[in-house]
This record gives C-alpha cells, structure tokens and sequence, in this order.
C-alpha cells in the first residue's frame, strides 16, 4: 500500500500547505513542492494568463492563441540539468485546435499512464526539447485543471519517471478533490493581491503632493490608516500652494473607516483643493466645503480644520469644522494650544463658522491632527493632547523624525483608528528681503499688480 501512503500523505500536506499563505505565486510553490519527492518525479503548476496579469499590463497578446499560460511553478525529484525543458519561468501559447487548447476548454483530468514516441510527437512546440523529452520519456502523467465556478484558472502536472509505478485513476480521483481546494485559495490569493494593489495604488492617489518649496514653511507629515487591508482611510492632509507666496494647510477626518471613508475623503479633500484655488478666506472654504457635501448622494460627516499661513507678515488664520485645535510650539518652547472657535461639522449644515487669527513668531512649529493620533482607549482626547504638547518640546534634528517620534510615543502598541500629522516649521520670509512697490490706487493698477506675482 505504498502507493496510497504516498497519495494520503501527498492530499495532506497538500491542503495544509496551500491554506497558509495569500501570496499567488508562493501558494503555486508550494502545492507543487508537497507533491516531489513522495507523491511524484515533477509537479508544475501552470496559470492562465488572465489570473497571473495585472490590471495595467499592457503586454501584447497573442491573437491567434486560444489559451495563454504561464508554468508558475515546477519542482523536480532529479538531477538539475535534466529537468531544464520544465522549469518555472515560462510562457506558452496553445492555438485553437490543439490538444492542449481542448483540453483547457473541456476541464476534464487527463491520466496518461505511460508517455510513448507517439504523445512526444503531440507536444507543444515550446516543450519539444531534449531536455524535456528526457523527463517525459516513458513517464506517467497527470493534467489537473483548477476551477473555481466553472472558471479555469490554469492546470497541474504530475509525472512519475519510469523506475516508478505509473498514476493510478484512485491518484487522479485524489487529485482532483485536492485540485478545488487549491483552485479556491489560488483564487483568493489573486484576490487578495488585487485588493492590496488596488489599495497600495488608491493610498498613493491619495496622499498629499507637497510643493516643492514653500517660502519659510518646512513641512513633515505622516499618515498611517488603522485598517491592514485597505491600507486607506478617512483622514486627509495637504499644503496647498496659495497667490502671494502663502499657503493652505488642511487636515480633516471622514466618519468611518475603510474603502467607503476613503472614497468620501477623496470627495472632500478634491473639494477642499479645489475651493482653495479660489483663494477664499478659512471660514468661507469651510462653509463652501459643507455645502458640497450635503449635495452628495450619500451622507458625508467629517471634520476639518482649515488654516492659511502669510510668510511675508507671518500671520495665519485658521477655521474648524468641528476639528481638534492646532498646536503651537514657540521657538523658546512654550506650547499653547489654538482657542479656535469650533463649528459645527461638515455635512451638518453650519449657518456661520468663524475665524481664528494670529500672529507667529519666525522659527515656530505648529502640528495639525486627527484625533487618531490623541485618541486611545487608555487616554481621553484632552490626555492625549497634553502627551502631545509634552512630546513636542522634545528636540529633533528634522521634522521627519519629530513626526516619526511622535507617533512612536502615542501609539506604541499600535492604533485603534487612522491617524494623520501634518507638522510645520514657520519661519517666514526676513523683512530683509521683503520689496515693495507703491502703486498708484486706480483701478488699471489691479491687472499690473497681479501678473507682478505670478
């Protein structure tokens, strides 16, 4: 019974094995490893090429090939040399009406107990090869397909050399209920590594683009969303260039978490830089902002704080939808935190938002958050806030790093939400190197005055 010892063995770790990862190519691996030595010679799994291609690979397909399939795997029981004409790495294109063609459209299992001169004569031209022919030569070979609802996602194939008893219809039956468990979680690995590049390529689209260099601002900031999947969320940042060498600093925090947070912040945040091209004042982009978001279809509720920053008088003006208050740290290191006055949050219909100003002394650092970040189940929102302010008369080489510290230190077992700091060194621009031009108050001297800045 040492063929069935071999089988069982095989089914078992088999199934075991293939559930342990959500890694596509790395579950190919390993379904083909459990099956060499013990079960088989070889074993290969091959992939269409529907299931192995990304959503942008813009590759030029074969028009006349019925079936495009990529060998993902293979593991040989034999010298290195002999099993070169098999080996991962390779593409094969079947045309319409050949055997292997047939067989991928019919998704039957095929057993051929012993390959003779006239199968080696039937293989495709990719695998007509000595080296190839050395391994199948007089082998015993199994083709699986792997379905999952009645959709290919490609075959496996098991040989056994000569020396060995050949497959048995019991191994094919064997390997065809081993083949749908592996069929579903093949299919879930590309799933999953779908979702992640989908994801991966939504938090990029969503992550501020910074300017280049804004006059007497350094700017830092980190985002780090609380769910693992996703890898998105509901908080959003940005700098915004604005006329006059000034600049729009946001940040804000939809309810919720998870891709449909996600979608409403990238909504609110398109919204927000749009408004802000505007060069409307704090209080009116806010007001503006939840104008917009109550003539969404679904129901949005977020918070924002909205604050502009004049390098040149260094002033800035903040407004707040509901969000929590910035932080200022002097450059003698006294904190305060912003009494900015607190409206109503977006999507609830504020009649009136007011302002907040002030002026800044050059060298000053502020930090915006989102109340991820203060938050914890050990620490209420005021705790959390005075941890911050402590934290930020740390001294740090570089605001990178202050952020990176800052995060550590709140959270160092981990995150219960998404969370978001925007930090800036406000130096301002050096009265110094400040020019004027007084300009004769008519109404011609607008125009002029205007391309001056541009």
């Amino acid at each position: 019974m040492e063929g069935e010892g071999a089988r069982l063995a095989f089914l078992q770790r088999a199934i075991s094995d293939i559930g342990t990862t959500l890694n596509l190519g790395h579950a190919a691996r390993l379904l083909a490893a459990s099956a060499v030595p013990g079960f088989a010679d070889f074993a290969s799994v091959h992939l269409h090429d529907h299931v192995t291609a990304s959503e942008d690979d813009s590759t030029a397909r074969n028009p006349r090939a019925a079936s495009v399939m990529h060998r993902v795997a293979a593991v040989h029981h034999d010298d290195p040399g002999h099993g070169e004409g098999l080996q991962a790495g390779q593409t094969f294109a079947y045309p319409s009406g050949t055997a292997m063609a047939r067989f991928l459209a019919l998704i039957e299992p095929v057993l051929i107990p012993r390959v003779d001169r006239d199968i080696l004569r039937k293989l495709p031209a990719e695998l007509d090869s000595p080296s190839a022919r050395s391994v199948l030569t007089d082998s015993s070979v199994m083709l699986v397909p792997l379905t999952v609802r009645d959709s290919v996602l490609g075959f496996l194939v098991f040989g056994r050399k000569p020396g060995r008893p050949a497959f048995l219809p019991a191994d094919l039956a064997a390997c065809q209920e081993m083949a749908e468990r592996a069929a579903l979680s093949l299919h879930n690995a590309r799933l999953y590594h779908h979702q992640a590049r989908t994801s991966a390529v939504l938090r990029r689209s969503l992550l501020p683009m910074l300017p280049p260099h804004l006059p007497g601002v350094e700017i830092a900031y980190r985002y780090h969303p609380y769910s693992r999947t996703t890898q998105v969320g509901g908080d959003w940042l940005d700098a915004i260039r604005l006329p006059g060498h000034r600049v729009g600093l946001v940040i804000g925090d939809v309810a919720g978490h998870g891709l449909h947070a996600a979608v409403a912040m990238g909504q609110l945040r398109t919204a927000v830089k749009t408004l802000a091209t505007l060069d409307l004042p704090p209080a009116q982009l806010l007001l503006r902002l939840d104008q917009f978001a109550q003539g969404l279809d679904q129901t949005i509720l977020a918070t924002c704080l909205y604050g502009i920053y004049d390098p040149l008088t260094r002033r800035a003006t903040f407004a707040s939808a509901g969000h929590l208050p910035p932080i200022l740290v002097s450059p003698d290191g006294k904190d305060e935190l912003l009494q900015v006055p607190v409206s109503a949050p977006i999507g609830v219909g504020s009649p009136a938002i007011d302002t907040f100003e002030l002026s800044i002394d050059p060298g000053s650092l502020l930090l915006m958050c989102t109340d991820g970040l203060v938050e914890t189940r050990e620490e209420d929102i005021e705790e959390g806030l005075s941890a911050v302010r402590r934290s930020l008369t740390t001294p740090h080489l570089s605001l990178e790093e202050a952020c990176d510290a800052l995060l550590g230190r709140q959270h160092p077992g981990g995150r219960h939400d998404d969370a978001a700091v925007l930090m800036a060194r406000l130096h301002g621009v050096p009265h110094g190197r400040i020019a004027t031009w007084p300009r004769p108050q008519r109404p011609e001297q607008v125009r002029i005055a205007h391309w001056s800045q541009e």
